[in-house]
């Protein structure tokens, strides 16, 4: 996260960063939470068509859970 951090404070203002910062934070977890459900369907031998829609759902909640919160927990700490 701490590079992810200093890349977005060098392309955008301070105003902008932590918009841009959370946002992206949330679309990484979240595509990384579905290709490690692709993964494990494949892996497994589960039909992917069957359960995308639960492997969506799982994503979306990560990205939620890891990516939004922990990205404001992360500026919590860096910022104070």
């Amino acid at each position: 996260m701490k590079r992810l951090w200093e890349l977005t404070n060098r392309v955008f203002q301070n105003d902008s960063a932590t918009g841009v910062f959370l946002a992206v934070n949330i679309i990484c977890w979240s595509a990384a939470a579905l290709i490690m459900g692709l993964i494990f369907c494949i892996a497994s031998g589960a039909s992917v068509w069957m359960y995308a829609t639960s492997i969506m759902c799982a994503a979306i909640y990560v990205g939620i859970i890891f990516g939004l919160f922990g990205g404001i927990i992360f500026l919590m700490r860096n910022r104070a």
